[in-house]
């Protein structure tokens, strides 16, 4: 059975699970910041340190990720190292793109979003807090799918309104993930028919 070609990229152990822990560990996230209500929020910080290590081995799969998608690599964005606490979940949202009068309208020059996990997702009762989480998959609402977090992998998609995405509720532990953003120098276009298949096909052979 050959494999369709996939609008999804995935690179398993990217970064090893050290480097994970080490992320997480110079991150010194303690407590989440909370809103009005007291529910817990999003957060997310910059480092200079871990982004040059990541902007280095990004580039190493640059071509080959803008070959896939058949368009020219022009930047990557400022890297977000994002920390989702127990009780937090986030609203589907459009990597380059805002729903705006009943219409998607492009606000950021962003083409290919990418999502490194930095946590292991564990829903069995021998659980590890300190880098087990139960919830936080990466949804694709209109793909019928997610990806549950698994350590070092990282996960490259088209940033268009093809690919609305959201994180499932943290129910027990922390989600530690990067999310980068990458830019082509034309705009990327999405055609549905270079991609056909859904995910039962898209991810054939992966593990």
């Amino acid at each position: 059975m050959s494999v369709a070609r996939s609008p999804f990229l995935i690179y398993q152990q990217f970064i090893s699970p050290l480097q994970c822990e080490e992320i997480v560990s110079d991150l010194r996230f303690f407590e989440p910041d909370i809103d009005v209500d007291g529910n817990p929020q999003k957060m997310f910080r910059h480092s200079e340190k871990h982004e040059e290590d990541l902007y280095i081995r990004t580039q190493e799969i640059i071509p080959e990720v803008f070959g896939h998608y058949e368009c020219e690599y022009k930047g990557t964005e400022r890297m977000m190292f994002e920390y989702l606490a127990q009780g937090v979940e986030t609203a589907p949202e459009c990597g380059n793109s805002e729903f705006v009068n009943n219409q998607w309208l492009r606000i950021r020059d962003r083409d290919l979003t990418g999502f490194l996990f930095l946590s292991d997702h564990n829903d069995h009762s021998s659980f590890d807090v300190d880098y087990e989480v139960y919830g936080g998959k990466l949804e694709f609402p209109q793909h019928g799918f997610s990806l549950n977090p698994e350590r070092g992998t990282l996960v490259i998609f088209p940033s268009l309104p093809h690919f609305v995405y959201a994180n499932s509720p943290i129910l027990a532990g922390d989600l530690f993930q990067v999310k980068m953003n990458f830019a082509a120098k034309q705009p990327y276009m999405y055609d549905p028919k270079k991609f056909p298949g859904d995910y039962r096909s898209w991810f054939v052979g992966l593990k």
